[in-house]
């Protein structure tokens, strides 16, 4: 993006708070669906469960399927179908109204708290793992609360016009970024996503805990972090600012000035 003849090799605070939303929104369509996994293994009866779901919607229908006096049958299943359209509703209209996903975290509070009963009613407190994850679930579900509710206040970035002084164009497209340092090429490294940018080779990797944005053999943008979380490494190329990250769910990705060129579905 051209900004009064400055290049900031960032997104704007406008995109990083939609990324971040949208990496919220992610998550709680990925919840729901491993907890749609979980009833139809239910059923199946399975013995896995997979965790990163809802608790309640899942054990109310254990519940009514192991209660013999039938007490609880009904109010399970109807526990269960209203939590699965509830979550399904909050993320459908999270869309275009913050708010939905303040009653997804809400909801998955009051989860977290019958997480926690179902463990002592039972008395067996190995679930630890499950618990941790639904904090994650809340961790993803705040900052979707908290960027929602900045995006409100935050103006969208507006375009400037495309017709530019030439002395203007020069001073843009010799204003590139300074790489880091050479990279290493002979390191132990996981290549997230790689491919070729206007004749320039782009690697989108992972070396040990940093993750790097490469560009023709040399690291330009990185960030070190033990657990990765939705960000975006950047540089400017030949007046072109090219964007490598991770959308904090599922998705690697590489932007040529915010057009997709490239994605990846990442399941770890």
């Amino acid at each position: 993006m051209i900004n009064n003849g400055n290049v900031q090799p960032t997104l704007s605070a406008h995109d990083k708070l939609k990324r971040q939303y949208s990496s919220a929104r992610n998550n709680l369509v990925l919840m729901l669906f491993l907890t749609a996994v979980n009833i139809v293994l239910l059923f199946a009866e399975s013995d896995y469960m997979m965790l990163f779901s809802a608790t309640v919607p899942y054990y109310s229908l254990i519940f009514a399927m192991v209660d013999q006096t039938g007490i609880l049958f009904v109010p399970g299943i109807f526990i269960t179908i209203v939590s699965i359209i509830t979550y399904f509703l909050c993320w459908i209209f999270s869309k275009k109204h913050y708010g939905w996903m303040i009653a997804a975290l809400v909801l998955f509070i009051i989860d977290t708290i019958c997480l926690i009963g179902v463990y002592i009613l039972i008395g067996d407190f190995s679930g630890i793992i499950d618990f941790l994850i639904h904090i994650l679930v809340l961790y993803y579900l705040i900052v979707g609360v908290v960027s929602g509710a900045k995006l409100k206040k935050c103006p969208e970035p507006v375009d400037m016009p495309q017709e530019c002084p030439v002395e203007f164009v020069s001073t843009f497209e010799t204003n590139n970024s300074v790489y880091k340092r050479m990279a290493d090429l002979d390191v132990k490294a996981r290549v997230l996503l790689e491919t070729t940018v206007l004749r320039h080779k782009v690697c989108y990797r992972r070396v040990k805990r940093t993750n790097e944005l490469v560009i023709d053999g040399y690291v330009y943008d990185e960030v070190e972090m033990l657990v990765e979380r939705a960000h975006a490494l950047t540089a400017v190329i030949d007046g072109h600012t090219i964007v490598a990250g991770f959308d904090g769910a599922i998705k690697s990705y590489i932007l040529l000035d915010d057009q997709e060129v490239a994605k990846k579905t990442r399941l770890y």
